[in-house]
């Protein structure tokens, strides 16, 4: 048995085989036919007498144009990714690092200051000393204040106690 015999036994076996491969072929040329026809299309467009130089360097513009953006959108996407990656790594050592346990009172006085200024409105009305980690606290406050106050002030790095000595005031 010859080679064409067996494929046509095989057609036969599968029924249709001319069909199918007649259709494949009318798809396949009248794609390639499209696909000239545009590439021709584009060629034409392009290379116009006489408006082709135009809009080829409208292309190569627009191109550029492209380029860049897409560059300064890497470019800011990376930063972010960098800058949260910092982020992420502070946040480990912070947790992770050695505690602080000998902060200097001048240090710890400022950070309850710099705290004081985001709790209350009239930080400047409280006067803070601080011996040994441990804040006093002078002044006047309002009533509904006061306790958020100390617990705020109780958590700032460096702080070990707070002495209230805070006056209440009813309406401030």
């Amino acid at each position: 048995m010859n080679c064409q015999e067996s494929q046509e036994k095989q057609c036969q076996a599968e029924s249709n085989c001319t069909k199918v491969s007649v259709g494949r072929e009318r798809w396949m040329a009248a794609l390639m036919m499209a696909t000239g026809a545009a590439f021709g299309a584009t060629v034409m467009y392009f290379c116009d007498p006489h408006r082709g130089k135009a809009r080829r360097a409208e292309l190569r513009q627009k191109a550029a144009r492209t380029a860049r953006q897409g560059g300064q959108t890497l470019t800011k996407h990376a930063m972010d990714m960098l800058n949260r990656a910092k982020g992420t790594l502070a946040k480990a050592n912070a947790t992770l690092g050695p505690c602080e346990e000998n902060v200097d009172d001048a240090v710890t006085g400022e950070r309850v200051r710099s705290r004081l200024g985001h709790v209350t409105l009239h930080a400047g009305a409280i006067q803070t000393e601080v011996a040994s980690g441990v804040v006093t606290l002078r002044g006047t406050i309002a009533r509904d204040k006061r306790r958020h106050l100390v617990d705020e002030i109780l958590v700032v790095p460096g702080v070990t106690g707070v002495r209230d000595h805070l006056v209440s005031e009813s309406s401030m």
